[in-house]
């Protein structure tokens, strides 16, 4: 038999180059979704603020509304308005007022507009609830200048609670630290006072009773002035000081008048504290009844440096609430299918020029005598 012989076949099936061309196309469409859901996350995500501050805004609008409200009670001559005030709470205020909107219809419309996809987009805030007695005051104190609280209440009072220096005054990150000065009685320069320190807060309170006469507002029961000064620093735990406002003396009575530093422990830790660093708790001489508390002021000025302040009224430790003197807002603001919410108070009468010294001038000054610890010199000056 002879030999067979077998040729070797040659084949070139590509296979290489077709999983190539799957996995490059696989790799690509990956790719290509990926970046599309990328363009529709931060498109969305740009709506969303869009619509987050349209909200936002139209939350505003409402407690601009609500100021409306408020000031057309406060001048006497819109009883509609004073009547929406006190009635219950339905979210309807504003419109019950007839300053904006309807009683019938669910919300109140700022605005409507159509969007590039032909949909309908408009901005409403849906609810407004103004609450005209709180339990307490809230500021921001800034550096020297006064701040003249009405101590309107529901009722008797016989304590005032004063507490300053939160965290958005520390700021982020930071603890509030003790300030300079190694005895009760020296206050160092700015500079050594310290940058995270509490300031010193200086509280008159003013509460001259149902009727006065002006000879009577310079006796001692008709004001008293404190100087609260931060003095130890606690690591944690609640922190309160009780001053008591009993002994102290105006230089216009005949008793021995000082105006010696209260020292007030505060707290580095804000959360123990309400949020407050320094809490003092001022006792006054006789109680305060609700009548006469129509007459009775608080003024409470920071020096060193600014800070958030919040005052509270109670009678032997039981809270009395303000009186029409700093209403709350609570307003909701719609856009879209997006909610927001937003609380703010409003404070009555302070458009009101309250003075801050006995004595203000624009130009300069000229005395006729002067005074110091041992003698009084006449002098002579051309005003």
């Amino acid at each position: 038999m002879g030999k067979q012989h077998i040729q070797p076949q040659h084949t070139q099936s590509g296979a290489v180059s077709i999983f190539a061309v799957i996995f490059a196309a696989l790799l690509l469409t990956i790719l290509t979704v990926g970046f599309i859901r990328l363009m529709i996350s931060e498109q969305q995500r740009a709506t969303n603020s869009d619509l987050s501050q349209s909200a936002y805004d139209a939350a505003l609008a409402g407690i601009e509304d609500a100021k409306r409200v408020v000031r057309a009670c406060a001048t006497g001559s819109d009883m509609q308005a004073c009547n929406a005030l006190v009635a219950p709470s339905d979210c309807k205020v504003v419109a019950r007022a007839g300053i904006a909107g309807s009683e019938d219809s669910e919300e109140t419309v700022i605005q409507t507009s159509t969007s590039g996809n032909g949909s309908d987009f408009n901005q409403a805030y849906t609810c407004v609830n103004i609450d005209m007695d709180t339990p307490d005051f809230l500021f921001a104190a800034s550096e020297g200048a006064s701040q003249l609280i009405p101590l309107k209440a529901g009722g008797d009072f016989n304590q005032i609670t004063i507490e300053w220096f939160t965290q958005q005054d520390v700021g982020d990150g930071n603890t509030p630290v003790k300030p300079g000065g190694d005895n009760i009685t020296e206050l160092p320069t700015k500079d050594n006072w310290g940058v995270n320190a509490p300031p010193v807060m200086r509280a008159q309170v003013i509460t001259p009773g149902e009727s006065f006469t002006l000879e009577s507002l310079n006796e001692s029961n008709a004001s008293q002035t404190v100087f609260l000064r931060p003095f130890q620093m606690a690591d944690d735990g609640s922190q309160s000081t009780n001053v008591s406002l009993g002994g102290i003396f105006r230089a216009t009575d005949d008793g021995v008048h000082s105006n010696d530093l209260k020292p007030v422990t505060c707290s580095k830790n804000l959360e123990e504290n309400n949020g407050y660093s320094c809490k003092a708790v001022l006792i006054l001489p006789a109680s305060v009844t609700g009548s006469a508390s129509q007459n009775a002021f608080l003024r409470l000025t920071t020096i060193y440096r600014n800070a958030n302040v919040r005052v509270q009224l109670a009678y032997e430790g039981t809270a009395v609430k303000f009186i029409g003197i700093q209403p709350s807002v609570d307003s909701t603001g719609r856009a879209s299918n997006l909610f927001r919410r937003v609380e703010a108070r409003l404070q009555i009468g302070n458009d009101f020029p309250y003075p801050s010294y006995a004595l203000d001038i624009a130009n300069s000054l000229c005395k006729d005598f002067s005074v110091d610890s041992t003698s009084v010199t006449g002098s002579t000056c051309q005003p």
